[in-house]
């Protein structure tokens, strides 16, 4: 299988905050959570979050520390069948 990463992953753990924000019926609604991560590279993130983010959600990546400070979901699944979500993030 071709790898087609443009970056190399690494290991990162961290918990952080980040903002999302959804469109209700009527409202934009911003919503806080909480996300952990997976890996980490140059280019994005991969995290585990309890809410299911959908790709093109736009993420403000809050007091993490991290490299860059808003995302743009690229990927999501229900990654562990227990209301956990998998999300690749990359980074804007």
């Amino acid at each position: 299988m071709l790898e087609q990463r443009q970056f190399e992953r690494k290991p990162y753990t961290e918990t952080f905050y980040f903002a999302v924000s959804v469109l209700d019926i009527v409202n934009t609604k911003v919503l806080n959570l909480v996300a952990r991560g997976v890996d980490i590279s140059e280019g994005g993130i991969g995290i585990k979050t309890d809410y299911p983010l959908e790709p093109g959600h736009v993420l403000r990546l809050q007091n993490s520390g991290l490299p860059k400070q808003v995302g743009v979901v690229r990927w999501s699944r229900n990654g562990e069948g227990n209301g956990i979500y998998m999300a690749g993030v990359k980074f804007v």
